[in-house]
């Protein structure tokens, strides 16, 4: 039976917020943390589909420098096609109308024909290295960072990534690290943000930082393409495609030889 005409499409509250990350159930505790950041955070939106005061969807995403970024989206099996389609074309609106140009996600390999439907182009792979052997942090140029660093981490954030992401990258600079060379940043990690991010101008400053990461998450992703991928087939870690990074509208231009970490997983 249709249940479409029963739900709306409304802001996430407080008061579901546990019952809407059960679509996750083998990481429940992560994405309802995930969550309560989109309901907390200023620049985020956070939208559920709604029936008889249950949600059985939720989606969210943020917006900076004009790039909207989808980061959650999810369903229980009761949703039916016309839900899922009416709150995701939601998400997207709600995005846009905050002055975004574009926006992006990683979807599933199986996903990438539905988010064409969405108007959504494929550009880069993103792979996911796990079981591998890392090498202990050595060289004594990574500090942690201060205050008169951040202009040289958002500095770096923005080549790499082609837009302006202050107010992301500094909510999550707890533990971040920074590769010092003289006076001169020449590379930053993130582990707490999302996946983990790292971006650094070589790829020797980038593996020195990936040590620094692989302590506190088991795991990296990393766009196709970059250097460090033959470092880390040596350590013997298996990779497999995560998913692909998907945009619509102006696509930002992404430097892969400077990401040495990515921070956002598949949807």
């Amino acid at each position: 039976m249709a249940i479409h005409h029963d739900v709306r499409i409304i802001p996430l509250t407080h008061a579901v917020i546990e019952q809407a990350a059960h679509p996750w159930p083998d990481r429940w505790e992560q994405q309802l943390g995930r969550l309560r950041w989109h309901l907390s955070t200023p620049y985020a939106t956070a939208l559920m589909a709604e029936r008889f005061g249950d949600a059985i969807g939720v989606a969210c995403g943020f917006v900076q420098g004009g790039v909207g970024r989808i980061t959650v989206l999810g369903f229980l099996d009761e949703a039916d096609a016309p839900v899922r389609e009416r709150l995701t074309s939601a998400l997207i609106a709600a995005l846009t109308e905050q002055g975004c140009d574009s926006n992006e996600l990683v979807a599933a390999p199986a996903d990438v024909a539905q988010w064409e439907h969405f108007g959504f182009a494929p550009h880069e792979t993103i792979l996911r290295y796990t079981g591998g052997k890392f090498l202990q942090a050595t060289r004594d140029e990574v500090i942690h960072h201060e205050l008169e660093h951040r202009l040289g981490i958002l500095h770096l954030d923005r080549k790499a990534f082609g837009y302006d992401r202050s107010a992301l990258v500094m909510e999550h600079s707890y533990l971040c690290v920074v590769y010092m060379e003289g006076t001169r940043i020449r590379g930053f990690a993130l582990s707490l943000l999302g996946e983990g991010l790292i971006v650094a101008d070589a790829p020797d400053v980038g593996l020195e930082l990936q040590r620094w990461h692989f302590p506190i998450q088991d795991h990296i992703l990393l766009p196709e393409g970059n250097g460090a991928h033959e470092h880390l087939t040596k350590q013997a870690y298996r990779q497999e495609v995560e998913g692909i990074r998907m945009v619509r509208g102006a696509a930002r231009p992404l430097q892969v030889e400077l990401c040495f970490a990515w921070e956002w997983g598949a949807l």
